[in-house]
């Protein structure tokens, strides 16, 4: 049986008088990306907080979430400082699916030294990394990425974006982003806000 798509349906967002945006409708098919782009303040990361049930709408509705597994990589990577990059990740997994965790880290291009070091003590690349994979690691039914490669360096960035591509392949996701050649890169549709 084919999942039921993921719906937004005339979902107005306001924080206090500022409206964010209203009557959205956007459709997610199960098992593709939907690159959402468009320029700061249209609320593209609320759109994404909203898929994720940490925001509600003011009007309208966001169907088909209620019972799905989800994942995210935010705008700011909330990793525990004191715990290593290893510990980040297990954290949000099932005892069995712990031991490949540092193969997950190495093909995100972490060094077997970086692992053990509590992640304070990695560069704002190699934190971004780790919090992509604890996001990619966990076998969830949507998976939310904003502004995942912010942070990464050019020589980087494009083996991370592979990483990312292979571990989205059959799983629903929307992939939060200003860049063009990302939201081509991944996206099987592109939307711009404002809708």
């Amino acid at each position: 049986m084919t999942p039921e798509p993921i719906e937004m349906r005339s979902v107005t967002k306001r924080y206090g008088n500022h409206v964010v945006f209203a009557g959205v409708d956007l459709t997610l098919q199960a098992g593709t990306v939907t690159a959402l782009t468009g320029p700061n303040g249209v609320g593209k990361t609320t759109v994404g907080r909203l898929l994720l049930g940490l925001e509600a709408p003011d009007s309208g509705h966001v169907t088909g979430i209620a019972r799905l597994r989800r994942a995210a990589v935010f705008q700011e990577d909330r990793l525990c400082a004191h715990l290593d990059a290893v510990a980040n990740v297990t954290l949000v997994l099932e005892r069995q699916r712990r031991a490949v965790v540092g193969q997950e880290l190495a093909r995100a291009g972490l060094h077997a030294g970086d692992l053990s070091k509590p992640v304070r003590e990695l560069s704002g690349g190699q934190r971004r990394r780790v919090a992509i994979v604890r996001a990619l690691a966990v076998a969830a039914d949507l998976v939310v990425l904003d502004e995942p490669f912010t942070g990464l360096d050019t020589s980087t960035k494009p083996a991370v974006m592979e990483y990312v591509r292979e571990r989205l392949a059959g799983r629903t996701a929307v992939l939060i982003t200003h860049d063009a050649a990302e939201a081509t890169y991944f996206a099987d549709r592109i939307v711009r806000l404002p809708l």
